[in-house]
């Protein structure tokens, strides 16, 4: 009776600390916003290699699946494709359409937070600084692309707008991954905080 009783104590503890150090894990990025930039099929297609593209989709799955997913933010690089249209009646027109979100299918989606940019600081869309206002949003996380460019300008906006302000080096990419290391560098000298995934 005692060995049944010890027995049991001892996987409960073990049950317990290991739901203890999951939830720990799972924690990491609980209370704060992330914004998932720019993870579009036009982008992982055409600008880098398959393997890239998988490395990065995958570490930026593992931040969703890591955040509350009320927290999580997609946004978009509004892409305009212009078509020429031939009409013997009306000549020739151009028509400009508007590509809205367009992710990479890999891509985890678990919400409807999704907002477009039209520059490289996504600070500048007015939906998305009305959601994180509304939200209380304090810490913010970027992720995605491209570091050099829009992840920087992003982060940087965030902070000048008060924001507490955070990149995850292994679920950003860069031009090559020489450029993303001197970039995250001169954030970090900004005051973005670096967190490891």
């Amino acid at each position: 009776m005692k060995t049944t009783v010890k027995r049991t104590f001892i996987l409960g503890l073990a049950m317990f600390i290991s739901t203890l150090s999951f939830s720990q894990t799972n924690l990491k990025f609980q209370n704060k916003f992330v914004i998932v930039l720019d993870v579009q099929q036009e982008f992982t297609e055409n600008s880098m290699s398959e393997i890239s593209a998988q490395k990065l989709i995958d570490s930026v799955n593992y931040v969703i699946e890591n955040t509350d997913p009320k927290k999580v933010i997609y946004v978009s690089d509004t892409t305009v494709h212009k078509v020429l249209n031939i009409s013997f009646k009306k000549g020739f027109t151009i028509d400009t359409t508007l590509s809205k979100y367009d992710f990479d299918n890999r891509l985890k989606l678990v919400n409807e937070n999704m907002f477009c940019k039209t520059g490289a600081n996504a600070f500048e869309s007015d939906e998305l600084t009305n959601f994180l206002e509304e939200n209380n949003a304090k810490e913010i996380i970027v992720i995605g692309l491209l570091a050099e460019e829009c992840a920087s300008k992003t982060l940087l906006g965030g902070k000048e707008l008060g924001y507490d302000m955070y990149v995850i080096p292994e679920a950003i990419v860069g031009k090559s991954e020489k450029s993303k290391n001197k970039t995250v560098k001169k954030l970090k000298k900004k005051g973005i905080k670096i967190m490891p995934l």
